[in-house]
């Protein structure tokens, strides 16, 4: 009988360590999340404010280089499907503000600038409109778990 007590006592012993040694690797696991979640979202809101101020802005000079800066931490804070999404978001913005740029600077000819302007301006609109898409796809690394409501 003692001896039977004692294997009881020893599984349920072993059984208390790995569902605590679960809960601290999951605690744990969390805790590197709200560790990272600052920088991730620095990220987020560096290409968000470039989708947004093409409607609001002539000049997105500055939104494109914190872009650029931002995608540059992509490869160790993100995976690299995301990375890859913000390389041609980055490239797509850029080659947008090129086209304003030419538009605004009024080196073409009136008739070109106005065909310029009237492509452009769709264009600009169906860019800044891909903020849900943005949002989708950070999703997975900005959702934290709030360990302090039970469930």
């Amino acid at each position: 009988m003692t001896a039977f007590l004692a294997v009881v006592v020893s599984g349920a012993s072993v059984l208390i360590v790995s569902v605590f040694s679960w809960w601290q690797w999951r605690i744990a696991r969390e805790k590197l999340r709200h560790d990272l979640y600052d920088r991730r979202f620095a990220i987020y809101m560096a290409f968000h404010e470039l989708l947004v101020a093409f409607t609001e802005k002539d000049d997105v000079d500055a939104e494109l280089r914190r872009a650029n800066a931002a995608r540059a931490h992509s490869p160790f804070l993100l995976n690299a499907k995301l990375e890859n999404y913000l390389r041609e978001l980055h490239a797509e913005a850029f080659q947008l503000n090129g086209m304003n740029e030419l538009a605004l600077r009024g080196s073409l000819g009136r008739a070109e600038t106005a065909d310029l302007a009237l492509k452009l301006g769709p264009q600009k609109l169906d860019f800044a409109n891909r903020i849900p898409e943005l949002v989708r796809e950070f999703e997975p690394f900005l959702k934290l778990r709030d360990f302090s409501r039970s469930r």
